[in-house]
């Protein structure tokens, strides 16, 4: 019986052990890729599509201000950023998600379409558009947060310089 229960410890302790290295070592690592500014004159569909969002007052993704009038495109721009998630974890990580922290003169970050999951061992892209204005300058603080085993993470980075 003795023995059974030093076995027993033992495995209790190999268990906690293996739990711990999973969770200290879930992480994701974040690595800027590129940003691309677009002026809204370029994109006539998709600079229409926002200014009506906002002239109803029903923004899909997350307004920076109040909602007023957009003047013409030509005095905004999209900046696109694009953002490689690398998941070290052997768990799968939930809910990927990259919020843009705005500055004077944001507008708006356009929705994504879909919750991203990064698999175990994977890596992946993720793209975050924001609405600015066109004489702004592509340097923000980006925050990317995600779930793993249902516990949140954050990671803050700054991107653009």
């Amino acid at each position: 019986m003795k023995a059974f229960a030093v076995i027993s410890v033992l495995v209790l302790l190999a268990c906690l052990i293996g739990v711990g290295y999973v969770y200290m070592t879930a992480h994701i690592v974040v690595e800027g890729v590129g940003v691309v500014a677009t002026e809204a004159v370029n994109q006539p569909e998709t600079f229409a599509d926002v200014k009506e969002q906002i002239a109803s007052g029903q923004v899909l993704g997350t307004a920076y201000v109040a909602p007023t009038e957009l003047s013409s495109p030509e005095d905004y721009q999209f900046l696109t950023y694009t953002v490689r998630l690398t998941n070290n974890c052997f768990v799968t990580a939930d809910m990927v998600e990259v919020q843009i922290t705005p500055m004077t003169g944001d507008v708006m970050q356009l929705a994504s379409e879909t919750p991203k999951v990064i698999k175990s061992r994977e890596t992946d892209d993720i793209h975050a558009t924001i609405l600015t204005d066109a004489s702004m300058h592509p340097v923000r603080e980006i925050t990317v947060s995600y779930y793993i085993w249902g516990m949140p993470f954050t990671l803050r980075t700054t991107y653009g310089y």
